[in-house]
């Protein structure tokens, strides 16, 4: 009983704030229309109109605000839509650049490894000297200092060469940067024929092969290679005054035509073409400058080496720089033809050895090189000297005898 009187209370409750309601609505609508009537006295001529024409005129003026307010809403956004697009497409065009020359110097220089080391070295270094060997004054030789890089490709396989490159490339050829960042093998040898085939280009690789590896090690056959290729530079231009007789010239890298350790050298000309010299006959050289005319020079070298350690016994000033084929250009234009011939040299060897697949390991000790030296054992291109193959006794064909690993 108490529920359902305080329900029926509820309920009367309701009901009265439902009619105070009611009646606080009637008393708004009559101020209003006493409100209205005071401040438009100009509402009494519009007393005759019938109501539903005054409201169709209303409605229309009102219909077509809207519809012109709308219209012109929709033009705004029609506008702004249209700008965004404009500038999104805008921002999306790529830049158009100048074909200039200047652009063309900063595409080349960003592109590249800088020459901080080399400028230095060229900048402290005299520009003009007179003959020494010349009594007259008039007689004069320009000098200018040439600097090489040099590097090495091959220290760590378990078979092939060790290959020591040296280069001096006075082009600026875009991409030259460390050989081991450039992960596509064709784009190396693009790199490669650029860099030997450049103007006034002079390069040397020098090849150790296995054996040789093995009577010294690997970083003394390294060492050497690398002493043998600035070795080949120098004595290329003539500027030796004894014969390297030491040094086997061959005119190009084969595993095939030349086994064992050997330089291949080379001098290009102003147009980029191959110079020949009589190695075995140092003598002054002449050389062509862009222009074309003839002049005499000499030449005066300076080695920047990749590492911390420079070889005994060098032709010229050097210096060792530890990641150096990553800082300066001449060395990673060395790596990349240091690089390149191995990789050659290896795929010649590939032909001769195909069951140990040495195009595609290059030599290096992977799972499947080294389950293919347990089962056929060693050929004559692998380095005994290095483990596991160091802790196995082969015989005289390289078989496997036994294997204390």
């Amino acid at each position: 009983m108490h529920g359902i009187r305080r329900s029926r209370r509820l309920r009367g409750l309701a009901a009265s704030a439902i009619s105070s309601s009611s009646n606080q609505e009637k008393d708004a609508d009559k101020i209003v229309s006493v409100d209205i009537s005071k401040e438009c006295p100009k509402s009494e001529k519009y007393k005759g109109v019938p109501k539903r024409k005054r409201s169709t005129r209303s409605s229309t003026t009102a219909k077509t605000a809207s519809t012109e307010s709308s219209e012109t809403g929709k033009e705004q956004i029609e506008k702004i839509t249209s700008k965004k697009k404009t500038s999104t497409t805008e921002r999306k065009k790529p830049r158009k650049r100048t074909s200039s020359s200047s652009d063309s110097k900063k595409i080349q220089a960003l592109e590249c490894l800088p020459r901080l080391r080399e400028e230095e070295l060229k900048q402290s270094h005299e520009g003009y000297c007179k003959d020494e060997s010349n009594d007259s004054n008039t007689d004069e030789v320009s000098t200018s200092l040439q600097v090489i890089g040099v590097d090495e490709a091959g220290r760590g396989p378990l078979a092939g060469p060790v290959v020591a490159a040296a280069a001096i490339i006075t082009l600026d050829i875009p991409g030259v940067t460390d050989s081991k960042k450039i992960n596509k093998e064709e784009t190396r040898e693009e790199l490669y024929e650029k860099v030997i085939s450049s103007p006034n280009a002079k390069w040397a690789v020098a090849i150790s092969d296995a054996p040789r590896i093995d009577d010294i090690n690997i970083l003394q056959a390294t060492l050497e290679a690398m002493r043998n290729a600035v070795t080949a530079i120098i004595h290329n231009q003539g500027n030796l005054e004894s014969n390297v007789n030491d040094l086997r010239i061959e005119k190009e890298a084969s595993a095939k035509m030349h086994p064992g350790c050997y330089v291949v050298c080379r001098t290009n000309d102003h147009l980029g073409n191959q110079m020949h010299f009589d190695v075995s006959k140092p003598s002054k050289s002449s050389v062509v400058s862009d222009a074309g005319t003839e002049e005499k020079s000499r030449f005066e070298y300076y080695a920047l080496i990749d590492g911390n350690k420079v070889p005994k016994e060098m032709p010229c000033e050097a210096e060792s720089m530890v990641k150096g084929d990553s800082k300066e250009y001449a060395i990673a234009a060395a790596s990349i033809i240091a690089k390149v011939t191995r990789d050659r040299l290896m795929r010649e060897y590939d032909t001769k050895y195909p069951q140990y697949n040495l195009s595609q390991h290059k030599g290096y000790p992977t799972a499947a090189h080294m389950a293919v030296v347990r089962k056929l054992g060693a050929t004559p291109i692998h380095r005994r000297t290095f483990a596991p193959l160091k802790h196995m006794v082969f015989d005289q064909d390289g078989g496997i005898i036994e294997d204390n690993n």
